[in-house]
């Protein structure tokens, strides 16, 4: 009578290490390019933008407002415009505008390296 047998000596703990650094450099190369599409994508006003396109710069006001803040594991990008929310959602009498949430997307999308298979876009 012939048997197999086997036998299986399970690994070791695997632990994920993250440099902080290379982190850190990633988040800020993501903000770097997401405020670049975003102040350069906005055209010129007149004409106002089209509905879902950059907004139009009348005054350069929200385009000298853009920001970016990057933390240890986090980065944001907005601008300080009190009319920015409009642009952002729209009005019954004017349709959204691209503004720092499509800049992030954009800006991740654009961003190539070791990070990004490991990132998620949240929409806070």
């Amino acid at each position: 009578m012939a048997s197999i047998s086997f036998s299986f000596t399970p690994w070791r703990k695997f632990h994920a290490a993250h440099d902080k650094s290379a982190i850190r450099r990633w988040l800020q190369s993501v903000a770097d390019t997401s405020q670049q599409i975003f102040t350069g994508s906005m055209g010129y006003h007149p004409p106002s933008s089209s509905p879902g396109a950059w907004p139009n710069v009348r005054t350069a006001g929200l385009r000298r407002s853009v920001k970016t803040e990057v933390k240890a594991m986090e980065m944001t990008i907005g601008t300080s415009q009190p009319y920015s929310g409009f642009l952002r959602k729209g009005t019954r009498k004017m349709a959204r505008r691209k503004m720092s949430d499509n800049a992030l997307k954009e800006g991740l999308a654009a961003s190539k390296g070791r990070l990004e298979g490991w990132v998620k876009w949240v929409h806070g």
